[in-house]
């Protein structure tokens, strides 16, 4: 009999997560993943602001065109090939250590970022936090969908790149306070204080316990379990849900086994795989392709293009902007499993296209006319933009592609991911200022064209994954896209008692075989 939901499963934890001492402690582990991409988001505020500080401006020559966009790209260039090497850690080694190496190289970038004397340092030392980031965004979503208690998984998955914010209200905050700080502090100082993410990461990661999915991997089957009972049951051995969760673990893992060493060639040896890769590397794309990237790392000439020129305006739009998503991404994460993701992503990719387009036309208004009040009509329509983008393409692309894919694949997966994501958002970042100053507001029917694209994507290759576990999700697009999450349900449990009945089998003949000798 197939179970409804491991929700009807008995398991020894409170109701709510704040008042169980066991699951306090898991989201205190995968809160300190979340915070593997707080870099990324103080990064993009951050040059956003410095280009809004006439202290930057002054000590780089105010960069424009080509310099710019080599700026802007410098910090994901690297990240197309580290990410590969984010893989073999996290798969050879470990999850934590591919978040750990990773957030030592972000510290070490950031402090070089601070203290550059000249432009070539600090675009290297952009170069170095873009290196170290690849690696943690291999590490940190794994560890976090492998870690997190099955009822919470969705939620912290959600919120993961909601973090994000985090560190773009940081940084935008900060920037406000670079205007009235003299000389260059103004702009060191908010760029120094980028070291505060990756070094919490260390300090809560530090006692985090590894991927119970990678214990088992390595053999070590016990650890796994000691680790599932002390987060997910506080302790009590026995327990039904922990039970469960270690035999899909390992009725997962052992399919996984019987089939040849894996490579990077199975994304395309199987239809579910050829599909997962093709989710995958949209959400890669879509994640900056979708015109955010227009918005997030050149904000300011966006601001001027419509009339908003002074420093105070620029980055205090920045730092409403910043807050605005952040709790646009709260709420959108800590309810991904009751909205679903297919909903959010038409609603998401819709609300885009119609806010984009109004964006372009008081863009063209102002330009034509110079109407202040075009110009000013244009900033409410970011914010809605920006909150739709926020709805779907922060909380699911990486949760999404993570679970979607085998735990065999999942690191491989994730270093495509980041990798495809990396070098389209270089590509993007490069081009955008440059078309930006070329065209101007005509540059945004691109985007649109995109966005309409992305709605027939989400139409006919996302699936619906709410409710699930990690293991049901991660063998979903091996079946149908009607009726196939009750398929993958009934698959895993079939593989279970398969597994279940061949260990009784097993113990019966060892037993019998002791008793003759």
């Amino acid at each position: 009999m197939v179970k409804a939901s491991f929700h009807d499963i008995p398991n020894n934890t409170a109701a709510t997560w704040w008042t169980d001492p066991g699951l306090r402690k898991n989201v205190y582990h995968c809160l300190g993943c979340c915070l593997c991409v707080f870099y990324l988001g103080y990064d993009q505020s951050l040059l956003t602001g410095l280009q809004a500080l006439p202290q930057w401006n002054a000590f780089f020559g105010s960069p424009s065109g080509n310099k710019l966009g080599l700026i802007a790209a410098s910090i994901f260039l690297p990240s197309i090939m580290t990410a590969f090497i984010g893989d073999f850690i996290a798969y050879r080694y470990g999850r934590r250590y591919a978040i750990w190496i990773g957030s030592i190289l972000i510290v070490i970038g950031a402090l070089v970022n601070a203290l550059a004397v000249n432009l070539g340092m600090f675009i290297g030392g952009r170069i170095i936090l873009g290196s170290g980031g690849a690696l943690t965004k291999v590490g940190a979503p794994s560890l976090l969908q492998e870690l997190a208690h099955p009822r919470l998984r969705p939620s912290l998955a959600g919120l993961y790149y909601g973090f994000y914010y985090t560190g773009s209200l940081t940084s935008a905050t900060l920037c406000i306070a670079g205007l009235y700080i003299k000389g260059n502090w103004g702009w060191r100082f908010p760029a120094l204080v980028q070291v505060l993410g990756p070094s919490a990461v260390l300090f809560i990661t530090a006692t985090a316990p590894e991927s119970p999915r990678f214990l088992v991997k390595m053999g070590n089957n016990e650890q796994a379990m000691a680790v599932l009972t002390r987060y997910h049951a506080n302790g009590a051995e026995g327990d039904p849900l922990v039970q469960w969760e270690y035999q899909e673990i390992v009725t997962a893992l052992h399919e996984e086994e019987l089939r040849p060493k894996t490579s990077y060639m199975d994304f395309f040896k199987t239809r579910g795989n050829r599909l997962r890769l093709a989710a995958v590397v949209s959400l890669a794309f879509g994640t900056n392709w979708v015109g955010n990237g227009l918005v997030s790392y050149y904000l300011s000439p966006v601001l001027r293009s419509v009339g908003v020129t002074r420093p105070v305006e620029i980055t205090g739009i920045n730092a409403g902007l910043a807050f605005w998503n952040l709790c646009v991404a709260v709420t959108a994460g800590l309810n991904i499993d009751r909205f679903g993701r297919r909903p959010l992503a038409f609603v998401s990719i819709g609300g885009m296209f119609v806010s984009y387009a109004i964006v372009m036309a008081t863009s063209g208004t102002f330009a034509q006319t110079h109407n202040s009040s075009a110009g000013l009509a244009a900033i409410p329509f970011l914010f809605l933009f920006y909150g739709f983008y926020t709805l779907f393409w922060t909380p699911v692309p990486y949760p999404y592609s993570a679970e979607i894919l085998p735990y065999a694949l999942r690191s491989k997966g994730l270093a495509i991911f980041t990798s495809v994501q990396n070098l389209g958002n270089t590509f993007n970042q490069f081009v955008n200022p440059i078309a930006l100053k070329a065209i101007a507001w005509r540059y945004y029917v691109v985007y649109l064209g995109v966005l309409a694209v992305y709605f027939v994507i989400a139409l006919v290759l996302y699936r619906e994954s709410k409710g699930m576990t990690l293991e049901e999700i991660s063998i979903l697009y091996d079946y149908p896209l009607k009726g196939g999450r009750q398929q993958a349900r009934e698959a895993l449990d079939r593989q279970i008692a398969a597994d279940t009945e061949q260990k009784t089998v097993d113990t019966k003949r060892d037993v019998e075989h002791l008793e003759h000798a």
